[in-house]
């Protein structure tokens, strides 16, 4: 019995001879694993890629694979021209950056006086917070709410809504909880205030957690589509999302504007402004990637 037991520790602990360490059969599944669920969701990006690289008349007759047939920037050509395209690019870059510096400064603030176990009443106000979460007025209630304060067709639309977001409060708390309170008493000692701790102490030392839901917010702003659609009337403050909203339908209706666009296909420019307009939060991404693990996980276990 004391041999089968070795047996199945011996086949349990199993490694691949190679290069450093050694590496389990669990772990070597588990990496396949994942690199074939990688593999699923960068595959509609890179069609994405190819379709726009590919030549439209070998798209509209689908003979691209999975590399692009037939190189050609035509459909670049006709987006760049395009002066909508930079407008709403424009503005969505402008609510990201607004959006994400002010939603992250009143989240943090909330999160923080949240966390802090003198403050009175904070129960109340974080039961009020998870509240709504589950539930919401609505999209009538909503749309209501801003026509009376005038804000239909106005920049601050965008923005406003999202500049209090419960799920990511609840995320802060969970965070500044971990914050020893020697540091905070230590530093009222020495006369700092409210504001002194929370910036110069509480900050720095929740930087992961908040690099983290910067990223969610500016994810959010970039990708938002309802607002611009319900509460925006004027060309010049559609955001991009609208924009691609009106290209697809105007393309898979077959209703092109200018000649050019006639000669291309809709796939081909769909895929381009899809690529185009993602490019910008590809590149943030990266920076903030390194914060992103640590950032969910810290405040999650405790001890």
């Amino acid at each position: 019995m004391v041999k089968n037991m070795k047996n199945t520790k011996s086949l349990s602990t199993f490694r691949f001879s190679g290069i450093g360490s050694g590496f389990s059969l669990g772990q070597a599944l588990l990496t396949g694993f994942l690199l074939c669920y990688a593999f699923i969701c960068l595959m509609p990006f890179w069609y994405v890629l190819v379709s726009s690289l590919s030549d439209p008349q070998m798209v509209k007759e689908g003979e691209f694979k999975l590399l692009p047939t037939g190189f050609s920037l035509q459909s670049y050509k006709i987006v760049f021209r395009d002066r909508r395209f930079f407008n709403g690019l424009y503005i969505t870059l402008a609510r990201t950056a607004i959006g994400s510096l002010l939603g992250i400064t009143v989240q943090s603030m909330a999160a923080y006086a949240l966390s802090r176990r003198y403050l009175k009443g904070r129960g109340i106000f974080r039961k009020l917070i998870v509240f709504t979460i589950l539930f919401n007025g609505g999209i009538i209630p909503n749309y209501l709410v801003m026509r009376n304060l005038h804000l239909l067709d106005k920049f601050p639309v965008m923005i406003l809504p999202m500049v209090f977001n419960p799920w990511n409060i609840v995320l802060l708390i969970s965070f500044f909880v971990t914050m020893p309170d020697a540091i905070e008493e230590s530093a009222k000692l020495d006369g700092a205030n409210d504001l002194v701790i929370f910036f110069k102490l509480a900050v720095p030392l929740a930087l992961p957690a908040i690099a983290t839901i910067i990223l969610f917010i500016a994810v959010r702003h970039w990708n938002e589509l309802m607002d611009g659609v319900m509460y925006i009337h004027s060309d010049a403050l559609k955001p991009m999302q609208v924009y691609l909203y009106e290209l697809v339908v105007r393309t898979s209706t077959g209703n092109m504007i200018e000649p050019a666009e006639q000669a291309i296909t809709a796939v081909s420019i769909q895929t381009a402004v899809i690529f185009a307009s993602s490019l910008p939060i590809i590149i943030l991404y990266p920076f903030l990637q390194r914060y992103f693990v640590k950032g969910i996980m810290i405040g999650a276990v405790k001890g």
